[in-house]
């Protein structure tokens, strides 16, 4: 089953995307604005207005969790819906806005309960998701580049049908060897010997007013 998650605001047009939505926090009603009622709402609501939560509260049922806790609203919210039966999760609004929620959502996919699970993170300009160790057909998906970002030590990495092919190079954090690459085949065969970030991406083009320049 698949499922799609809104976390804050994001650049991407929710209503063109298929499927079940699950909100949180302040998700849940930026789906509601949106026409989108969403099937679970999960999240202490710190976000939102008195009177915005009441609104949630009318169209919704809303499970309401202590602000203080040990785990995040997101954390919360993915391991509820693979404890529900999903398998494959897409996940707006991760990044942008406080840095160290951006850096535990992405973290967050090493998590033991959710690794095995199909979890990307998307906007309209990156689609993150966790690779682990093995042998894997990337697909070409209209994105120009691909990066796959070390999460370990000594991690051997092979590419196989991109613009920089690698055959048993060892990758660490903290080099940045292995980003911007591109596919230059529909499928690119990789092999890595531990977990890595997979990072499909592409520039967006900023056009500014006159009154802005």
């Amino acid at each position: 089953m698949k499922i799609n998650v809104l976390l804050r605001e994001t650049n991407v047009s929710l209503l063109s995307l298929n499927g079940d939505w699950a909100g949180v926090d302040k998700g849940a009603l930026i789906l509601l604005k949106s026409g989108i009622i969403p099937k679970y709402a999960f999240g202490d609501f710190d976000s939102v207005t008195e009177t915005e939560f009441k609104v949630l509260k009318e169209q919704i049922e809303v499970e309401v969790v202590q602000s203080e806790k040990d785990y995040t609203d997101t954390e919360l919210c993915l391991l509820s819906l693979v404890e529900a039966g999903y398998t494959e999760i897409d996940v707006y609004g991760a990044f942008g806005g406080r840095i160290d929620h951006e850096l535990i959502n992405i973290q967050l996919l090493q998590n033991e309960a959710l690794r095995d699970v199909n979890i990307h993170l998307k906007d309209k300009q990156n689609d993150l998701s966790l690779l682990k160790s093995g042998k894997h057909g990337i697909m070409n998906e209209g994105f120009t580049y691909v990066s796959f970002i070390p999460l370990h030590e000594d991690t051997f990495l092979s590419l196989e049908g991109f613009k920089y092919d690698l055959t048993n190079e060892v990758v660490s954090p903290g080099k940045s060897l292995t980003v911007s690459n591109e596919l230059k085949k529909e499928i690119c065969n990789v092999t890595n010997s531990k977990d890595v970030l997979l990072i499909h991406s592409k520039d967006v083009l900023l056009i500014h007013s006159k009154d802005e320049r």
